[in-house]
């Protein structure tokens, strides 16, 4: 939850106190950014840890600061490498360039930490600046043509698989009755829908290139779909038994069976 300065008005009210955690490399340190709907913030303490400065102290000396207020806030978070939330003190975007500048580099004796400050002067605010500008492209709100455009292409989705099913639903139903468990359709239904004897028919099919006159693997002569429809998947060939003796049985696969009737009405259109 995020808790506001107690001596400034609530800087980011945080809506619930959470957080989307991001982070840049500036001169080989990692630098983390906590985002929410007020902005992007730094957390004072880390940059203070890479800088080589009293966290503290700095903290003490910006809420001095005039141009801080409404701008800093204390959130309990949880950090990338950190094994646990702790408090962390926030300081706005758009007050870590003024903190910076407001660091005394001439005072510090020790010449890498002095050194590393007037570096961060110069260009951290930039790095920064590059950072929340990525940062705001990558999450760009759609505009409202866009909006527009994916909602018409949602409607023409939604109307081509409406029209896709109108015409194939009648097609997947049309044997619905007629196939057994297997999904198959015997040769017998599909004759008597043409109101067809089933040898008349079989010999009919034998007659357009569909069927052939074989010897079973049982030794009786039947006419069996040939293998190119087979592989096709518009038929298939079952060994069934009456208790006595077995034999081959042919049945249509719901494709099958309408190819059939395309067959049969191209022959009654002719």
């Amino acid at each position: 939850m995020a808790i506001p300065n107690s001596s400034l008005p609530e800087p980011a009210g945080n809506s619930g106190g959470y957080f989307e955690i991001g982070s840049f490399d500036f001169h080989g340190e990692p630098v983390f950014i906590l985002s929410n709907e007020h902005g992007n913030w730094a957390v004072l303490g880390q940059l203070c840890q890479n800088l080589t400065l009293d966290a503290n102290g700095q903290r003490q000396a910006i809420e001095r600061k005039s141009w801080s207020q409404g701008r800093t806030c204390v959130t309990h978070v949880q950090l990338p490498g950190d094994p646990q939330q702790r408090p962390h003190f926030l300081i706005h975007e758009r007050i870590v360039a003024m903190w910076l500048a407001n660091i005394t580099s001439s005072r510090i004796a020790d010449p890498t930490v002095r050194e590393n400050i007037e570096l961060a002067q110069v260009e951290f605010a930039d790095a920064l600046h590059e950072y929340v500008s990525k940062r705001s492209a990558i999450r760009r709100e759609p505009s409202k043509l866009e909006v527009a455009r994916d909602l018409v292409a949602a409607l023409e989705a939604k109307e081509a698989l409406e029209a896709a099913n109108k015409v194939l639903a009648p097609k997947a139903s049309k044997w619905d009755r007629f196939v057994n468990a297997e999904g198959l359709i015997g040769m017998t239904a599909i004759a008597d829908m043409l109101d067809l004897p089933v040898k008349d028919f079989t010999n009919w099919l034998v007659d357009i290139g569909v069927f052939r006159k074989q010897l079973s693997r049982f030794g009786s002569n039947q006419n069996m779909p040939r293998r190119t429809y087979q592989k096709s998947g518009f038929f298939m060939v079952k060994v069934e038994s009456n208790g006595r003796v077995s034999y081959e049985v042919a049945y249509a696969t719901p494709e099958g069976a309408d190819f059939i009737v395309d067959e049969w009405d191209k022959r009654s259109a002719a």
